[in-house]
């Protein structure tokens, strides 16, 4: 609904801006950028207005939030002008419709601006607000038993992690078991993913010195999600906790699990504290992802991976899903149950790499929104009617120039970018069509998940 929104501002701060930077050309002569700065500085002080108090309904001083937002809508202004020169000086089209095209990458740098840095939403309406607690007086302390835990590991290519990550976990087993936390019994279950290095005889070599170790090799490569799934469906226990081997996760927060579990929560989240050890870049894209995520209607955990714990109860229910594009961030939450979270902070990888680069990171998040949202699809209907209106708009304007103002639109761009535009468009509209579609295509075949190829 903001985007709605900004867009009905946008229309009227447009009108009134395009008004004011026409009448400045066709009757004082201005040039194109005189003309802008005389139309932006008029409508400056309506779109803060509107914008702060009805769009994104912000409550932060008026001093700040103008000073962001004026450095916003520098940015936009930037974008914006460079459009219009670029239109007007190199592809020699009438300043009138270089007006027009220069409106687009304002609106996206000012909505996306505005949203996120000018007017951002109040620390209570943040995604850590996603976390679904259980009202206390719901809750039914656990009876006093020892916890048949098991820990799930899904493993790809992780040989050189793997020996420190197992003897780090069997400490804490020990230390879980010599403090009553935990029954003789519980275990850890290393799912191999189809892994190319030594990962698969490190873990039987951890079967063969503790029986408490368990492995579950794959037949071939089926992704994190996949595997996950398995050790889920596999391992035994009262409670299981997921966690991936590469020790950036602090194990020690699963003591903090099993008590919570034991105080009556089902699902027990592990949430970053902070991410202080990610790159600028990876920081940013993450919180923007998550924002992204919420504002189509997708319900996550701020900071939540696949750091948790989970009842039996719960695991029993995950497997009714038959889903085949898996996002269990997302599917968790949609089972209710009473739950919590603990907070750690996340370590840097303890050696290997990361098994996930940036194209896979930004596969993974379209999967996110496009397994929970059908807002993408309904973006394409209001895209659809945003151009049509504006491709009226210029055929008006075309009109009112011949025959009223008497300056007809000369070349052949005034033709052929506007086609451009519309092809791009649907392009882009038919792109999302096709993602939709292909995870239809992959639902409706219903392939199994994975095959075990050995269990021990």
């Amino acid at each position: 609904m903001s985007a709605i929104r900004f867009i009905l501002v946008g229309i009227l701060n447009t009108v009134v801006g395009l008004s004011i930077i026409y009448a400045a050309m066709y009757f004082f002569d201005f040039g194109i950028k005189s003309a802008n700065l005389i139309g932006y500085l008029v409508g400056l002080i309506i779109s803060f207005t509107l914008n702060k108090k009805w769009t994104f309904k912000n409550r932060d001083r008026i001093g700040s939030s103008l000073i962001r937002y004026l450095l916003v809508i520098g940015v936009a202004y930037v974008a914006n002008l460079q459009t219009v020169i670029f239109f007007d000086s190199y592809l020699k089209i009438s300043p009138y419709l270089a007006q027009f095209m220069g409106v687009f990458p304002y609106a996206l740098i000012g909505y996306l601006g505005c949203k996120f840095f000018a007017f951002p939403e109040p620390a209570d309406a943040t995604p850590n607000s996603l976390v679904v607690v259980a009202p206390i007086t719901s809750m039914k302390t656990r009876p006093k038993q020892l916890l048949n835990l098991s820990v799930v590991l899904p493993c790809y290519n992780e040989e050189e992690v793997l020996p420190e990550t197992n003897s780090r976990l069997i400490e804490l087993m020990l230390d879980m078991k010599k403090n009553g936390l935990i029954s003789d019994n519980s275990g850890v279950y290393y799912v191999d993913d189809g892994s190319r290095d030594r990962t698969w005889e490190l873990i039987s070599k951890f079967n063969a010195e503790n029986p408490c170790v368990h492995g579950i090799k794959l037949s071939r490569n089926r992704g994190h999600q996949n595997a996950l799934l398995a050790g889920l469906f596999s391992a035994e226990g009262d409670a299981i906790v997921s966690i991936d081997a590469d020790l950036q996760d602090d194990i020690n927060v699963i003591k903090d699990m099993v008590c919570r579990y034991n105080d009556g929560y089902e699902i027990v989240y592990g949430v970053r504290s902070s991410r202080k050890t990610d790159t600028f870049f990876k920081r940013m894209t993450a919180q923007w992802y998550y924002r992204i995520l919420k504002a189509v209607g997708v319900d996550l955990v701020y900071n939540h991976a696949d750091y948790r714990l989970m009842s039996r109860r719960v695991i029993d229910c995950l497997g009714k899903f038959k889903e085949v594009n898996l996002f269990l961030r997302g599917i968790i939450p949609q089972l209710g149950f009473p739950s919590t979270v603990v907070f750690y902070e996340r370590n840097e990888r303890f050696a290997g790499e990361s098994k996930y680069p940036l194209a896979k990171m930004l596969a993974f998040a379209a999967d996110g929104v496009t397994s929970f949202s059908v807002v993408p699809l309904r973006m394409i209907t209001w895209l659809g009617l945003f151009v049509s209106s504006a491709s009226a708009a210029v055929v008006v304007w075309i009109l009112l120039g011949k025959f009223v103002l008497h300056t007809a639109i000369p070349g052949w761009t005034s033709t052929v970018l506007p086609i451009y535009f519309l092809g791009g468009v649907q392009l882009l509209s038919t792109g999302i069509l096709g993602e939709y579609l292909s995870k239809i295509y992959m639902e409706t075949k219903q392939r199994p998940l994975y095959f075990i190829e050995e269990k021990i």
